[in-house]
């Protein structure tokens, strides 16, 4: 959704395309080519451009949302799977799945520079909210890593718990809660205990990890100031931590195999 929460895009896998939606209206414009398999997109904090990660053409595609018109596809590593654009706008990071790196694309030139190596197989990414630091969580080694916004390198890895696939990090920047304990070949039968790992920002330590339940498959989560949700999908149930003192709350059931969380500000 752009800032002024005038238009959604949705970015089609099937047809190479993005459609824009008018809230207002609630109808779908025409829709707007980019590249093969489009996986994800992230809208710059001016809400005039959308970049679109292309995994099946290894490209991210900028749309101009004035025009509606895409630009230059700009290539980046193999694999994409999320990006995420800095809150001042100047960079959009692209995860490189099966290179385990991330891609800094220059939004002012839509020019990407040199790949960052990060853990193997990152799976997610979260920009501080002063734009300082990025972490990748990395579920192929079980790892974060923060990247320098200023240099564009990373700092050293942090152990993250057992195949970290989602992260979040605090309206106040002090914290990331990442998820642990999701792969593809964990099953309810299987599934060891899911937990939460919180890292402090300032120290880069990871705390000791918080359970959601035995037999879980967390699988996102969002955080307000002083709550994390924490969604299992498996379970078919939302937990709920107080960020302060780390208790869980009984959890509370949702719908059949929920993937997806948001909390409304």
């Amino acid at each position: 959704m752009t800032p002024d929460s005038r238009t959604i895009y949705v970015a089609n896998s099937g047809s190479g395309t993005v459609t824009p939606i008018d809230t207002a209206t609630a109808r779908a414009a025409p829709p707007i080519p980019v590249g093969s398999d489009p996986v994800a997109l992230a809208v710059t904090p001016d809400g005039r451009t959308v970049y679109v990660a292309n995994e099946g053409s290894d490209t991210v595609t900028p749309i101009d949302t004035v025009t509606g018109r895409p630009r230059a596809p700009i290539p980046v590593g193999a694999g994409q799977r999320t990006i995420a654009v800095t809150p001042d706008g100047g960079t959009a990071y692209v995860l490189d799945w099966a290179g385990g790196t991330v891609t800094p694309i220059d939004t002012a030139t839509d020019t990407a520079g040199p790949p960052i190596g990060v853990g193997s197989f990152p799976s997610a990414i979260a920009v501080s909210p002063r734009g300082g630091i990025a972490y990748v969580a990395s579920y192929g080694s079980d790892t974060v890593t923060p990247i320098s916004a200023a240099t564009q390198t990373a700092d050293a890895a942090i152990p993250a718990g057992y195949v970290p696939d989602a992260l979040v990090i605090t309206p106040n920047g002090r914290e990331v809660y990442v998820v642990d304990g999701n792969s593809d070949e964990i099953t309810p039968a299987n599934s060891i205990s899911g937990t939460v790992t919180p890292l402090a920002t300032a120290s880069g330590r990871a705390g000791p990890p918080i359970s959601v339940g035995l037999y879980s498959y967390p699988t996102a989560l969002a955080v307000t100031g002083s709550t994390a949700v924490v969604l299992d999908t498996y379970a078919g149930q939302v937990s709920l931590i107080n960020t302060r003192t780390r208790q869980v709350f009984a959890p509370v059931t949702v719908g059949n195999f929920p993937e997806a969380v948001a909390i409304s500000t």
